[in-house]
C-alpha cells in the first residue's frame, strides 16, 4: 500500500508532540479553538510553543511569508515553531528533522539557557 500524506504528518506531529513535551491539536489543528499542528501549554513552562509540521519525500519543502504569517496568527502569542521532515524513504525513515524558529525568540531561549548554566 503506497504511504500517505496523513501517514507521514500523523508520525511527524506524533514525534514532534514527544519532543516538545507538548500534545497534538485536534484534527491536525483544522479547528479554530485548537489550531496549529501542536503546542505546549503557557502553564508549563516559560517558552511555551506553538507549531506547524511540514514533512515530505521530496528534496524541499516551500515555505512561504504567508505559511509563517499564518502560523504566527495561530500561535495566539505563544513561540511559533515551524518543524520540517524530510523522510528517507516510504518507510517512513527520517532522513532530516529542522525547525525554523524567530531569531529573536531564538535568542531569548538561549539567554535563558546560558543565565541556568552559570
Amino acid at each position: 500500500m503506497p504511504l500517505t500524506t496523513r501517514q507521514m504528518s500523523d508520525a511527524h506531529e506524533i514525534f514532534l508532540a514527544t519532543l516538545f513535551g507538548g500534545r497534538r491539536s485536534v484534527g491536525s489543528g483544522n479547528q479554530f479553538h485548537d489550531q496549529a499542528d501542536g503546542r505546549n501549554s503557557h502553564y508549563e513552562t516559560v517558552f511555551p510553543l506553538a507549531w506547524d509540521g511540514k514533512a515530505t519525500l521530496n528534496k524541499s519543502h516551500s515555505i512561504t511569508l504567508d505559511t509563517w504569517s499564518k502560523l504566527v496568527e495561530q500561535a495566539h502569542g505563544e513561540r511559533p515553531l515551524l518543524a520540517l521532515r524530510w523522510y528517507a524513504d516510504e518507510r517512513l525513515h527520517v532522513g532530516r528533522d529542522l525547525v525554523v524558529l524567530d531569531a529573536h525568540d531564538f535568542a531569548e531561549i538561549l539567554e535563558a539557557a546560558r543565565d541556568a548554566h552559570r
